[in-house]
């Protein structure tokens, strides 16, 4: 067996292994799609650490109401932070889906106001500011003409 370098028309630059993504897609839809990984990952997370938190906050506002006395004003107080924690759990299930189409490139509009709901929670406290730049991440992301432009195209086939 004739040595690789012996062999015509073969280059071993140390370069050669180095230079070229092995086993990643090229098209501008894989690209777009490893760009918004990153945002679609902490989307999902957030969502689901922002639910989970919901659920909480509704247990314990439950337990608070059938631990004390009910009084007059006891009531309207625990139907406005019920009301309060489910728009937040129905809120964060939004950030899932926009997560999860942030993955398939799919439904423009949700993975924006996905977006502009997890930017917004730098209100919610000192905690928000942790997931405040992804929030921020995704929308330079989303708002770049050739992601905007995958998220129009139809989806191939084997996607």
């Amino acid at each position: 067996m004739t040595e690789p370098s012996e062999r015509p028309g073969v280059y071993h630059d140390i370069r050669d292994d180095y230079d070229d993504e092995f086993g990643r897609g090229q098209s501008p839809r894989e690209v777009a799609r490893r760009r918004l990984f990153g945002p679609a990952v902490a989307f999902v997370v957030i969502g689901v650490v922002c639910v989970l938190g919901a659920l909480v906050g509704i247990v314990a506002v439950v337990n608070d109401f059938m631990s004390t006395l009910p009084g007059p004003a006891h009531g309207p107080q625990t139907v406005l932070f019920l009301g309060l924690l489910f728009l937040g759990a129905c809120l964060f299930l939004l950030v899932i889906c926009g997560g999860i189409c942030l993955v398939s490139l799919r439904r423009y509009r949700l993975c924006l106001v996905s977006a502009y709901i997890v930017t917004g929670l730098s209100l919610a406290g000192p905690y928000g500011i942790l997931f405040f730049p992804f929030g921020i991440w995704a929308l330079i992301l989303l708002y770049r003409p050739d992601v905007r432009e995958e998220f129009r195209r139809p989806a191939p086939v084997d996607d």
